[in-house]
């Protein structure tokens, strides 16, 4: 039986147009304020080798197969196209082919400019403007017209250290690790000055040896005084290593040399030392100044500086040990005079990571320059602000102007390079601006805290945010403050950690896309991220 029912108004297309538009987005995620994300890629490679060019095309093209929509590009010489010189014609040939190609493929290339914390690229144009560590009244004596620094015969490493795990056999100044079963460490305990350098070495030997050896400098509260890694293979002959670390304020360390865990095979250690270090690496710059205390340079001594200093085997490279620059009297002064020099050198960090010093005039200058020449060559609507890890900071002088803390440094230097963007977009990492990642105190070498640092953070800049052992408290900190964010994954490990950040992202706003991030190069599961993101 047929049921009685109203009778319908059928609506006009105007109105059914709106009608559907309206069931549309109640359908959609975008009801929720959600879009499909974006889906981003990092890329990095040196645009001067033509294979590297016919890789990248390679890649790209998978990669736009995919879905994927942006690219970060990364390039060392983005950060100095202005001293290319003769390669500069093929450069710049290569990159419009690349150019070329991302608007074929329809990709959103977005250069990496501003490497303010792993700023060796940046300091090839001018070594001298390294972040220092300050040495300070270091005791040089003058004989012949020449000041070298003083050597106390009293310090130094003794013939047998304090104490040693038990895996470590000594035979006089030679030390035999085999097949150790846990931590292989000799300890030295040492008084020092305050604010001086010195400078460790040691021959080390392997064979078939899979620790890692370290020479690690621990002060009061187990601060870490020294990063830099040294690069010692499994099976080698017999090769020197040379460190040099910053006492800072402290009158006494620990310095360890040895393995932490377990390891196979043999290690040997031997002519192990330690010295007051002399002006390596010494920089002579504002705000970083190299001084004699009672003379004046260019008037009673040569002005000091360091020929090797960020050039080898490259510019911007730094050596941690090579041989000192002396001071030149030029008046004559007794044998046996003693002068009190202070200086700054750059602390290496890891393999050979030296950052560059914010605040500085001649640092802005150099990253107006560099904003410039990547704005010609590429025209791009966007930019990522490589401000990371950035582990030296706020030691230099400032003057008789107030100090700023080094969350004051940052905020400002970031406020100021989003300033040199114009109207294109901006992008940078998260860690320096996130309180639960890296913008708090005791930072590696900061000088004081890092708080406060997001305060200069533009809410026009998207955060690239990677902090995956605390994302649910960095994602909320930033959205909570108004920032989209771009979540950058994957980083070599199980696409299983993609599935838990996006678990953290649904429960924040603001969240506009997932960047495919690989250090090694590694792009075979460009599909399979593409795909956990979009469904």
């Amino acid at each position: 039986m047929k049921q009685n029912r109203p009778s319908l108004v059928v609506p006009t297309m105007p109105v059914r147009a709106a009608l559907w538009l309206l069931a549309l987005a109640v359908l959609t995620p975008a009801a929720a304020g959600r879009t499909a994300p974006q889906l981003w890629f990092y890329y990095s490679t040196n645009l001067l080798v033509k294979a590297n060019v016919r890789t990248l095309e390679h890649v790209w093209r998978k990669a736009a197969a995919d879905g994927y929509s942006h690219v970060l590009l990364c390039d060392s010489k983005f950060a100095r196209l202005g001293s290319l010189g003769s390669i500069r014609r093929r450069y710049l040939a290569h990159l419009t082919t690349v150019k070329a190609l991302a608007r074929r493929l329809h990709l959103t290339m977005v250069p990496d400019v501003f490497q303010v914390g792993y700023s060796n690229d940046l300091l090839s144009n001018d070594p001298s403007l390294a972040a220092g560590l300050p040495v300070r009244h270091v005791k040089f004596i003058v004989r012949g017209g020449v000041g070298r620094v003083w050597q106390n015969p009293a310090f130094g490493f003794s013939a047998r250290p304090a104490w040693h795990d038990s895996s470590v056999r000594l035979d006089g100044n030679v030390a035999t690790i085999h097949n150790n079963g846990g931590n292989s460490r000799m300890v030295f305990k040492l008084k020092v000055h305050p604010f001086h350098a010195y400078h460790i070495r040691v021959d080390i030997h392997t064979r078939r040896y899979t620790g890692r050896p370290r020479i690690v400098v621990l002060a009061r509260g187990n601060r870490s005084l020294q990063y830099q890694r040294m690069s010692v293979r499994p099976s080698q002959p017999w090769r020197r290593y040379d460190v040099v670390f910053d006492s800072l304020a402290y009158h006494h360390v620990n310095v360890y040399l040895g393995v932490w865990g377990p390891a196979k095979g043999l290690l040997e250690l031997r002519h192990w030392h330690i010295a007051v270090a002399g002006l390596v690496n010494v920089l002579s710059r504002p705000g970083a100044p190299t001084v004699v205390q009672g003379y004046k340079a260019g008037i009673d001594y040569r002005p000091i500086q360091d020929p090797l200093l960020g050039t080898t085997p490259y510019a911007g490279q730094y050596t941690p040990w090579h041989k000192c620059p002396s001071i030149h009297f030029l008046k004559a002064l007794p044998d046996g005079t003693v002068v009190r020099v202070s200086w700054y050198y750059p602390p290496i960090f890891y393999g050979d990571q030296v950052s560059i010093a914010l605040g500085c005039p001649q640092t802005r200058a150099l990253l107006r320059q560099e904003i410039r020449q990547v704005t010609a060559a590429l025209h791009p609507q966007g930019y990522m602000m490589s401000f990371d890890e950035i582990r030296c900071m706020g030691w230099g002088q400032n003057g008789s102007r107030p100090h700023p803390s080094a969350g004051q440094m940052l905020s400002q230097s970031v406020g100021y390079c989003t300033g040199l963007l114009g109207a294109a977009k901006g992008y940078i990492w998260s860690d320096m601006f996130d309180p639960y990642h890296n913008a708090h105190g005791h930072y590696y070498l900061v000088h004081g805290s890092l708080a406060g640092s997001w305060r200069g953070l533009s809410r026009k800049v998207v955060v690239m945010n990677w902090n995956f052992g605390r994302r649910n408290a960095s994602l909320k900190f930033f959205a909570t403050r108004g920032y989209r964010q771009i979540i950058a994954g994957y980083y070599d490990s199980p696409l299983a950690n993609l599935r838990l950040w996006m678990e953290s992202a649904a429960r924040v706003h603001g969240i506009i896309g997932y960047m495919y991030t690989t250090w090694r190069g590694d792009y075979h599961k460009l599909r399979a991220f593409a795909q956990m993101v979009r469904h």
